[in-house]
């Protein structure tokens, strides 16, 4: 898939969700390729040059459970990133959605281990911490296979003030309860995230609904 940022700008968006670090958008290009655009809604802690060293870092990372930065755009007031669109949307939705069928357990145990091979491969391959790993951050394609996303921003963005309270609040349901006294996220802290998404998947519950660790 090739395409210019006129291309980009020229093409119809659809709002999708919101993540912690911005508004992630479906965007349909002219001539019908969809992708997947998020609008970054903090500021960002590095440098220019800093960040676009990183961000072709993270453009190279190829995992069939990562979701992958393919394009990038910064300017002194917008900053977007391009992905592969996931027209299954977030596991959260997947998960929650009332009008959706019941999801089965194999799918469920399929899910499971794609998202801990995705972070796996983060820990060991790309010595990345996630630090804010949630079920709205993993997406799903069409097969259901359930790719990471927002990885390696912990560490460029600053969370905007006016972000939605909701996603926050989810964020929290999350977090390593030690996560607080520490200066910042670490490979254990990512591994208690992926132990809500576990349970989340096992119970159908939601964090933002009920603390599912005392739940259980």
């Amino acid at each position: 898939m090739r395409f210019s940022l006129k291309d980009l700008l020229r093409a119809s968006a659809e709002l999708m969700g919101k993540s912690t670090y911005g508004n992630y958008y479906k965007a349909i290009l002219e001539d019908g390729d969809e992708v997947a655009v998020m609008r970054m809604g903090g500021e960002l802690v590095k440098n220019q040059r800093e960040v676009k060293d990183e961000l072709t870092l993270l453009g190279e990372i190829r995992h069939q459970n990562l979701l992958t930065i393919r394009a990038y755009y910064m300017s002194s007031d917008e900053t977007l990133f391009v992905y592969d669109y996931m027209p299954k949307g977030s596991l959260a939705a997947f998960l929650h959605d009332r009008k959706r069928t019941p999801v089965d357990w194999s799918t469920r145990m399929k899910i499971a281990k794609g998202v801990a091979k995705g972070l796996l491969s983060l820990h060991t391959h790309h010595n990345i911490i996630h630090g804010n790993l949630t079920s709205s951050n993993v997406l799903l394609d069409n097969n259901i296979n359930p790719k990471i996303s927002d990885f390696g921003f912990s560490e460029l963005i600053t969370i905007a003030p006016n972000s939605n309270v909701s996603a926050t609040a989810g964020v929290l349901g999350y977090q390593a309860p030690e996560l607080s006294k520490l200066p910042k996220a670490d490979t254990k802290t990512d591994i208690y995230s992926l132990g809500v998404i576990m349970l989340e998947l096992l119970t159908g519950k939601s964090p933002g609904e009920v603390e599912l660790s005392k739940w259980v």
